[in-house]
């Protein structure tokens, strides 16, 4: 049974669909689209353009708010200020008059009579009452409107704004509401005679229909306002977002058969924009590299895979054209074996990468003498070295702290790779050293042609053969040494450096972590 998912929600499912196993033969092919929407039932997700239109809209029409309603207030103001000037005017005056009067409050009553009664439309209405209640004078018809109980209490002393009641009357003659500001003041009558009480109100229906006037202007301008806002700012919102637009545009023309394909990185684009061009271009950048690595991976393990099984099958056609001697069969099967053994290695290799890799492989490490182990590995590759006529020397010493079996896996692929890569007659070193700082260092250097420096970046990855041609007519090599050599090293947590000089040589270091460090085995 094989499945095949292109998203990991799919994958789960055949997963967990597919958990029990079957007894019959199939195969099982999916195929599902890495597109994802964000569409979740009962959740309705706005556009960036209409977020900001929003936002934009919102943030103007509070200020507009704030200020209308600072305005209309202080306007507001204003107006009971020269409502309770005028009242203060009125009642000092009155109160001068009483006085001149030696309290009489006829001459009061008659002047009241004189600036009220004639008047249209009146500048204010009065009362003058005793403390009794009994009303010495008002302005004709004020009892029809104001009652006596619609005012506040008297004040003695200086009128201010709290002692001031605005009081709305319906008039049915006009059909129209009268607006008025009421306010009682005791006049003081300079005699023993019993106090006297004055009731003022000042009309101020104009005044209150320009402020609710004044209100209906503003709640329109703000509707008003609010479309235009809505419009202007999605407007805006498009312009400042059609950079965006054109990135979007440049990376769907991106595709797994262009990656080489960059946003341009000009200063055109904002400020914003410009480092996640940059940032988009360089995962771009690694994203081709990737890619470029995973096509050669498979490429070179479907040559790797290639040449062996040709072979085996040259060879047993050529057995099958005719009859042939018990010896040539061995020697065929032989062969055979031989590339067989090389096909196992070649699948044992990827999964030691595949398994350190997915952190499926736990280190043993012990205290190592580098020396002893390195001078076992030169004894078992001296064969080699005098099959190609290379000399393999080893100096100095050092101690480190690493799995066994894993150092001796990455020194022998280094020195194998090393001895391959050698010009005859010349001499490959190991040099050991311990740092100051307890770490240990593993240098070894050859005498061969050298790498490209165009070619370093990738030595260390699977399949990666800066000489392919060579190595594969050799017949030696699957180009996964170095590879292992680098993951053994990073499950240590140590280093693996190269350095060549074309011509003259390569020289691979590898440092491992001091012994008294404790790491964290996977």
């Amino acid at each position: 049974m094989s499945s095949t998912c292109w998203s990991a929600d799919c994958a789960s499912n055949w997963t967990r669909d597919f958990q029990s196993p079957c007894s019959i033969p199939c195969a099982v092919s999916a195929t599902c689209s890495t597109r994802r929407t964000n569409n979740v039932p009962g959740r309705y997700s706005l556009s960036l353009g209409a977020r900001l239109t929003l936002l934009y809209t919102a943030v103007v029409l509070i200020a507009i708010a704030l200020f209308a309603s600072f305005a209309y207030w202080q306007i507001s103001e204003r107006l009971q200020e020269n409502h309770l000037r005028f009242l203060q005017a009125k009642f000092a005056e009155q109160q001068t008059d009483l006085r001149e009067a030696q309290g009489d409050p006829r001459i009061l009553a008659k002047e009241i009579f004189e600036e009220t009664a004639e008047s249209r439309p009146r500048q204010y209405l009065a009362r003058l009452y005793d403390a009794s209640g009994h009303v010495l004078a008002e302005t004709p018809d004020m009892q029809s409107k104001l009652a006596a109980t619609l005012f506040p209490a008297p004040v003695t002393g200086s009128l201010t704004l709290n002692d001031v009641r605005r009081q709305v009357v319906f008039d049915p003659d006009d059909n129209d509401r009268d607006v008025f500001a009421l306010a009682t003041m005791r006049m003081e009558s300079g005699s023993s005679a019993q106090p006297l009480y004055m009731q003022l109100a000042v009309g101020i229906t104009g005044d209150d229909k320009l402020l609710m006037h004044f209100r209906q202007a503003l709640w329109f301008s703000f509707l008003l306002l609010a479309s235009l806002l809505l419009f202007a700012g999605r407007w805006i919102t498009a312009l400042g977002l059609r950079p965006l637009r054109q990135i979007v545009r440049a990376a769907q023309t991106i595709t797994p058969t262009r990656l080489s394909e960059r946003i341009p990185s000009t200063t055109s684009w904002p400020p914003e924009l410009r480092e996640v061009v940059t940032v988009f271009n360089a995962m771009l950048t690694r994203l081709e590299e990737a890619f470029n690595r995973l096509s050669r991976f498979s490429s070179d393990l479907a040559h790797e895979l290639r040449t062996p099984l040709n072979n085996m099958t040259g060879e047993l056609e050529v057995c099958l054209l005719r009859e042939r001697s018990d010896d040539e069969y061995r020697r065929a099967l032989l062969s055979n074996l031989d590339e067989c053994r090389r096909l196992n290695g070649l699948v044992e290799n990827l999964l030691f990468v595949a398994r350190a890799e997915s952190a499926e492989l736990a280190l043993r490490r012990e205290a190592l003498d580098a020396a002893e182990l390195c001078g076992w590995i030169i004894a078992q590759l001296e064969p080699t070295c005098l099959d190609r006529d290379v000399g393999l020397i080893q100096r100095g010493d050092a101690q480190l702290y690493a799995d066994p079996a894993l150092f001796r896996q990455a020194v022998t692929n280094l020195l194998a790779n090393a001895i391959r890569h050698s010009k005859p007659g010349s001499v490959v070193s190991i040099v050991l050293s311990q740092l100051p700082d307890g770490a240990a260092s593993i240098v070894v250097q050859d005498q061969g042609d050298g790498i490209e420096p165009e070619h370093l970046p990738y030595i260390f990855d699977r399949f990666y053969q800066a000489d392919a041609s060579r190595s594969r007519e050799s017949g030696q090599g699957t180009g996964l040494g170095l590879s292992i050599v680098k993951t053994v090293m990073t499950l240590h947590g140590g280093v693996a450096d190269i350095s060549s000089t074309p011509g003259k040589g390569t020289v691979v270091t590898l440092t491992f972590p001091a012994m008294d460090v404790h790491y964290h085995t996977r």
